[in-house]
């Protein structure tokens, strides 16, 4: 019964840290994005 608790909370533990690791991604991704959109929009400004 042990092992089985203990394999049940690894996996838990991993999903967790997974999801983690999404959302630190994400929020990266949306920082580039938002640094493009910038960059275009500054790009356009100058081409006006």
């Amino acid at each position: 019964m042990f092992y089985l608790m203990m394999g049940f909370g690894s996996v838990w533990l991993l999903v967790t840290l997974y999801l983690v690791y999404l959302g630190l991604r994400q929020r990266k991704l949306e920082t580039e994005m938002q640094t493009l959109r910038e960059e275009i929009e500054a790009v356009q400004h100058k081409q006006h």
